[in-house]
């Protein structure tokens, strides 16, 4: 499973919803209208690909393409010619085919995995995610809602088969996630060294696989296959928990991709989560030329002039919960919270409480103070605390989902 790759477009063709903008535009509809433009700043332009690299997410699917045995690749990244070969391989009775291209309207997919047996597909979408069955199992919670960690995967499966079924409506799709099971062991050493970014010439990458035969066995105790059809019914069925835009999940999916193909811009309501937002542009970018899309939105929503702007909001309030409803009541600005905002009280533990730390960080933006603070006597009372000598041991970490010896 690797970072979905941008597909080259001829000029008359459409504007089409991927899966990843399906799933940008869920986060925040404001998204769409800002993402590949290259006038505007996205601190993400290289996050997916480097998240992939460090935990292990070219390996996962690289391993997950030798489950299922020999497959075709659907590789050019041109619109029309990935959907031809993908419309000639699904003509046949039984077929495996990687990165098939799936079109239905303004809505487009990239499948990781689809196996055809007679009129059945299966559709798998591959996550180098780890899977518990006993902690995790049919990733719902107590009350039989979708729990909110899966929520987002289950979503991107739920659009691909939805997308698919309207393509190949004579068919049965089922969907499925591949998932790294926790309880699975590793039976060989070295596994994750058969993987291996290669860079070509057009910048892409694509992962060369050694020993491709001898994995399918590890591929196969080690990575999940999960049916989440279910779960893909409830998601269309439930009312979304969206502040606003359409609640079903079949009208947002097309309302979304209305908009985009429109290349118009949704604007939605400001939030805590805005913090988030990749499309901030640093001073640099914004002495070239970029354009900072989270300002746009802050500007327009909050009704701030340049100077305003400037000003520390209330973003930036450390470990604050209630950002959302103090945006609502039009105080972005952190000079513009006041003390019983944050309720603030003591606790019994040695220096500042949580709340006394937030006012005093508002304290300082209203008074114009920007010197650092330090708890000089709970630091001393605490160094006296020590025994000496001290060892301090600097250590390296990794959440690769493929082990790297055999018994892990």
């Amino acid at each position: 499973m690797m970072p979905e790759q941008s597909t080259v477009l001829k000029p008359n063709q459409r504007r089409c919803l991927t899966k990843s903008r399906f799933k940008l535009g869920m986060e925040c509809p404001s998204k769409l209208f800002y993402t590949g433009k290259k006038e505007y700043a996205n601190q993400q332009d290289d996050n997916a690909f480097l998240k992939a690299l460090a935990e292990g997410g070219f390996q996962v699917g690289g391993l997950s393409q030798q489950r299922f045995g020999p497959a075709y690749e659907v590789k050019t990244l041109e619109y029309a010619a990935a959907l031809a070969q993908t419309a000639e391989l699904l003509s046949h009775d039984k077929i495996v085919i990687h990165e098939g291209a799936i079109q239905f309207e303004n809505l487009f997919i990239r499948a990781d995995i689809l196996i055809k047996e007679g009129n059945t597909i299966r559709l798998i979408e591959v996550k180098a995610k780890s899977y518990d069955p006993e902690a995790d199992g049919d990733f719902r919670g107590k009350k039989g809602e979708l729990a909110s960690k899966w929520k987002p995967y289950l979503l991107d499966v739920a659009f691909q088969r939805y997308v698919l079924k309207k393509a190949y409506p004579d068919l049965k799709v089922e969907a499925f996630l591949l998932l790294a099971d926790k309880t699975a062991e590793c039976s060989v050493d070295g596994l994750n060294q058969r993987f291996q970014m290669v860079k070509e010439e057009n910048g892409r990458f694509h992962v060369e696989v050694k020993d491709a035969d001898y994995l399918r066995k590890s591929a196969e105790s080690l990575l999940r296959l999960i049916s989440v059809d279910d779960q893909c019914n409830q998601l269309f069925r439930d009312a979304l928990k969206e502040t606003f835009g359409p609640v079903i999940l079949e009208e947002r999916i097309k309302w979304l991709a209305d908009h985009y193909e429109r290349d118009e811009k949704l604007i939605a309501p400001l939030s805590g989560s805005c913090g988030k937002c990749e499309f901030r542009a640093t001073k640099k970018e914004t002495s070239d030329g970029k354009r900072d899309g989270f300002k746009e939105c802050w500007v327009a929503g909050m009704g701030w002039s340049e100077k305003e702007f400037e000003q520390p909001n209330i973003l930036s309030l450390w470990n604050y919960r209630e950002k959302t409803r103090l945006i609502n009541e039009r105080r972005g600005l952190i000079s513009q919270v006041i003390e019983s905002d944050l309720k603030l009280k003591t606790d019994d533990r040695s220096g500042i409480s949580a709340s006394e730390r937030q006012w005093m960080q508002v304290s300082c933006v209203i008074d114009g103070k920007e010197d650092a603070w330090i708890d000089r006597k709970g630091l001393t009372e605490e160094i006296q605390e020590w025994k000496f000598p001290l060892h301090f041991i600097d250590f390296e970490t990794t959440r690769v989902a493929i082990p790297f010896t055999a018994g892990m």
